[in-house]
C-alpha cells in the first residue's frame, strides 16, 4: 500500500487509538475450520495459503437457504500489530465511502462494516473477513460474532489469564 493512503487510513479510522491492541490473551496459533463452528451453516469448501501469514479461505452455504453464500477470509499473522498491519492492508483495497469503523459492542478488538453485508475484524493476532457472497444477502454480524467467540475461546487456550 502506498504511504499516502496509508496515512489516509490512519486518520479516517483514529488508527492511533486502537493499533497494536488488543484485550485477548494469547496468539491463536493454526487456525482451521471443521464445519462445526456456524450454526445453520454448512462449510462448502475450504483453502490454506500460507505467505507471509497463514490465510484460510472458506466458503459457506445457509442450510435453509441454498442461495445464501458467505465467504470468510481468516488470516493468522505473528503479532497483534502484524493483523493490524494486514487489516489496514484489506481496507485499502476498498473502494466503498459507506465503509465504517464499529464503535460500541462489535466483534474483535476492532472491526468495520458496511452495512450488514461485510464485516472485517480484527482479534488477537487474527484478522477475520465476513461477506457476503451469493444471491441472497443476509446479516453478517450473527456469524462474525461466532466467529469472533471462538477466537476468544483459542487466545484465552494460549494465555488462560486472558479475558474470555
Amino acid at each position: 500500500m502506498q504511504a499516502e493512503h496509508r496515512r489516509f487510513l490512519e486518520q479516517r479510522y483514529d488508527v492511533e487509538s486502537w493499533f497494536g491492541h488488543s484485550e485477548s490473551g494469547g496468539n491463536v496459533k493454526a487456525f482451521a475450520f471443521t464445519g462445526l463452528e456456524l450454526g445453520g451453516w454448512s462449510l462448502v469448501r475450504t483453502e490454506l495459503r500460507v505467505a507471509d501469514h497463514a490465510a484460510v479461505h472458506s466458503m459457506w452455504r445457509h442450510d435453509e437457504a441454498a442461495d445464501a453464500l458467505l465467504a470468510i477470509d481468516v488470516f493468522e499473522c505473528a503479532s497483534v500489530p502484524a493483523a493490524h498491519d494486514r487489516l489496514l492492508e484489506i481496507l485499502a483495497t476498498m473502494q466503498s465511502n459507506e465503509l465504517e469503523l464499529r464503535v460500541g459492542p462489535a466483534p474483535g478488538d476492532i472491526a468495520f462494516g458496511l452495512r450488514d453485508t461485510m464485516l472485517l475484524f480484527a482479534r488477537a493476532n487474527v484478522v477475520v473477513h465476513v461477506r457476503n457472497a451469493g444471491r441472497v444477502v443476509v446479516d453478517v454480524d450473527p456469524v462474525a460474532r461466532a466467529l469472533d467467540a471462538r477466537l476468544r475461546e483459542l487466545a484465552a487456550e494460549v494465555d488462560p489469564e486472558a479475558k474470555a
